[in-house]
This record gives structure tokens, sequence and C-alpha cells, in this order.
């Protein structure tokens, strides 16, 4: 029996660290810009590396000191970063069924350990690909196809959830089944997906 793995997004996904992002970035634009922004505006930035979303917002010099004051600023806000409902059992469950469990995310490897580590989370995953993994990041596909050579498996055997757009592209442009996390997502109707998952237990429906 080939192994599966079921392969996570964090934010949006695992964790909402929605308003924590949002906040810390507003700040970060007010002393930059001297502009205030507001968060629908800013929703583009979820499920990208900071780097990019900054780029896109026109900053492009100093980003890495930029990005270390955005992170302090999200820092500030870390009573508004929590764990979706439900998701430690979900994933208990899924290990119990012999489920392989990674994450694929937009993340640094900083951030990754600085997020996952205190909520408890890591212990759960396996194999875990940060932006510090790969040159090219979401929506391609190679965070993608590098778990899958990382894993040693073909795109049948994974089955990647995330709520973003980013991810269901990254997905399916590796040939991974792409299962739509619909508690942390925006605008679902125009995200294509294989499956939708209403709330955290629908995940263990794809086992």
């Amino acid at each position: 029996m080939q192994e599966r793995h079921f392969i996570f997004d964090i934010d949006g996904t695992l964790i909402n660290t929605e308003k924590a992002i949002i906040k810390g970035l507003q700040e970060l634009l007010l002393e930059e810009k001297g502009s205030q922004y507001a968060p629908e505006q800013l929703y583009f930035c979820l499920g990208i590396p900071g780097s990019q979303a900054l780029a896109q917002l026109g900053i492009e010099d100093g980003i890495p000191e930029k990005l270390k004051k955005w992170d302090a600023f999200y820092n500030s806000h870390a009573n508004d970063v929590s764990i979706y409902p439900d998701i430690p059992e979900i994933l208990e469950h899924l290990r119990d069924k012999g489920i392989i469990l990674g994450t694929i995310t937009s993340k640094n490897q900083e951030e990754y350990e600085h997020d996952m580590i205190p909520l408890g989370l890591e212990k759960y995953f396996t194999i875990s690909v940060t932006s510090s993994d790969t040159p090219e990041h979401k929506p391609s596909p190679g965070p993608m196809l590098y778990y899958l050579k990382k894993a040693g498996i073909s795109p049948e055997q994974a089955v990647y959830i995330g709520d973003s757009i980013y991810d269901m592209q990254c997905a399916g442009s590796a040939g991974v089944k792409r299962a739509l996390a619909l508690w942390g997502c925006k605008n679902p109707e125009a995200i294509a997906a294989d499956v939708r998952l209403a709330e955290p237990w629908d995940i263990l429906k794809l086992v």
C-alpha cells in the first residue's frame, strides 16, 4: 500500500494569523510610506512571501530590515494568533490512520519555527517546506515539487489543503489534489479546487 501525504498550508489553514499579519503590515506601511491602508487592500499579501508582498506595495529597498520590522509589528499582536478549532485533534486522527503529515508555507524557516513550535504544532509534521527551501514560491509549483522529491512520492499520493488561490495554483500545477479550506478563505467563489472543505473536520473525509 502506497503511503499517503496530507500537506497543509499554515496561515489561514492551521492557524489564524490574518489579523496579526494585516495589523503589522498596516503599521509598517504607515511608518514607511505615511499611508493608511484598509485591511481589504492588503489581503492579497496573505499566502505569499513577505518580500513579494512588499515589492507589490512599492517597497523594494532594504527588504530584510523591513521584513524584520513587519515581523516585530506582527509579534506585537501575538494575542490575535490562534489555532483553528479542533486542528490538533484532527492531526492526531490523521496520524492514527497512517497518514504522513507535511506543510508547505510561504513563511521562512525562522517564521515557521516562531509560530509552530510555541503552538505545539511542529511535532505533527514529518516534512516542512518553507520559503527558505526553494528559489520559487507559491503560486509556482516549485515548493510542491520540492516536497514530492524530498518525500519520494508521486503527485497522486498527496493532497494539499490550503485557503488561498496561491495554494491551489501551487498544488494544481504540480498535479496534486487541491482541497480548499473555506474557514480561512477569501473569495472562495473565484478559486478553483478539487474539494471544498467547509470546516476542519471535513479534512477526515479525504482519508
